[in-house]
């Protein structure tokens, strides 16, 4: 049932990064490498914001004909960063994100970054939630 889900059980756990100083390129290309559509941001400076990039806003910078070698992240990334902890419920994420108008959120345990919940992390709990029998099986009457 979704709403016995929790961040934690839908977050990925593998959380990736880039400094604010890097190019979009480099962002690109880490993305691409891992198989994943945002960044958090690191700041260069110990005291500056934490942020994300996202595969979004790397293609907003192509259409609108940015080079993507002299770029850098700190110009597009997201930020503040917004966290939640990994016991947030699913739905009260999909709330927060919903009304903040987020794709991403960082999940924090009060240290450090433990992982990354996207909208589709959201979507792909609530579709197995949902789904008592295998896809394309023919549910019993």
């Amino acid at each position: 049932m979704i709403s016995d889900r929790k961040v934690r059980d839908v977050m990925s756990e593998e959380v990736h990064g880039i400094t604010e100083d890097a190019s979009l390129l480099s962002a690109a290309k880490a993305m691409v490498e891992h198989g994943i559509n945002s960044l958090v941001v690191w700041p260069t400076e110990r005291e500056g914001p934490y942020g994300i990039l996202t595969s979004s806003d790397v293609v907003d910078a192509l259409a609108d004909g940015r080079d993507l070698e002299t770029t850098q992240v700190s110009e597009l990334r997201s930020t503040p960063l917004v966290l939640v902890t990994p016991g947030v419920r699913v739905e009260d994420a999909a709330r927060m994100m919903t009304r903040l108008n987020l794709r991403h959120l960082a999940v924090f345990n009060g240290k450090t970054i433990v992982g990354v919940v996207s909208g589709f992390d959201l979507m792909q709990a609530a579709v197995k939630a949902a789904r008592p029998h295998p896809v394309g099986a023919t549910p019993e009457p």
